[in-house]
């Protein structure tokens, strides 16, 4: 058994860094690229509530990060030192289709094998506790560019659509820098944009909750959204979360150019 312990302080870049050292820790394990990612994406749901809801930003509190790595399982323990984060019955509530928000702890259950949300004594502060078996999905490959870390944004104009192609991880930090690329194109006056997300590694809510937003600014410009070139395990967070009935989500980046180009009137 090998054990890590981390501890961040609370604020936006941590977010980064804490992705970068436990992905880190899991490549090592050998598990496939699927695996990995629904790890990943149920301990950055359960960092992101600990900065936002638990310690609320604050930089003078912590959040630490205890993982067990053993042949059968892995058991990671999320820790913050507020009171922000009412985790009484959690997830209980199904969030609208088109809530920016709201999808993180439907996503950490359906990722972890188990999960359970307690306080912690000596300060006040919240729990997270998950345990994953190590089952494998039979792609062990794992490349070394999968660490980068702040997301790549290409922009192409293809005539009255923009293409936007989006590389590395989609979370709280990149989204932020996604919603303000696409307000420039709106604002130039294009209003079909088209987001390629083959080389997107990671999506957890605070990505999700971005699409949304930018969907609904897309929408007030009458225009369209489209996406296209998911990896499955991308999609999958998309099917979870029940997002992939209100995006229009296409194979591949050609399908949905032809798409635009079939609703030209004549």
């Amino acid at each position: 058994m090998k054990k890590f312990q981390f501890r961040y302080k609370s604020i936006m870049e941590s977010e980064g860094r804490m992705y970068e050292d436990v992905k880190n820790i899991l490549i090592n394990t050998g598990m496939g690229r699927r695996r990995i990612n629904s790890i990943m994406v149920a301990i950055s749901e359960a960092f992101t509530n600990a900065l936002i809801h638990g310690n609320n930003l604050n930089p003078d509190k912590s959040i630490e990060i205890r993982l067990t790595v053993n042949d059968k399982e892995i058991n990671a323990d999320i820790i913050d030192e507020g009171e922000g984060f009412n985790a009484a019955a959690p997830g209980r509530d199904t969030p609208e289709l088109l809530s920016e928000g709201g999808r993180g702890v439907g996503l950490m259950r359906s990722m972890a094998d188990d999960i359970r949300f307690y306080r912690e004594e000596q300060n006040g502060g919240m729990i997270i506790s998950m345990r994953f078996l190590r089952n494998n999905d039979g792609e062990k490959e794992n490349k070394k560019s999968d660490l980068e870390g702040k997301m790549d944004i290409q922009r192409t104009d293809a005539g009255n659509v923009i293409i936007i192609s989006l590389t590395g991880r989609m979370d709280l930090n990149s989204g932020n820098q996604l919603k303000e690329e696409v307000k420039s194109v709106l604002v130039s006056g294009k209003t079909s944009i088209h987001l390629n997300l083959k080389n997107v590694e990671f999506v957890n809510s605070s990505g999700l909750g971005a699409l949304v937003s930018i969907m609904k600014e897309v929408r007030i410009h009458r225009g369209r959204l489209t996406l296209s070139d998911m990896a499955d395990y991308v999609r999958e967070i998309f099917d979870i979360t029940q997002l992939s009935h209100i995006f229009e989500i296409f194979p591949s980046e050609e399908e949905a150019m032809h798409s635009y180009q079939a609703a030209v009137p004549n």
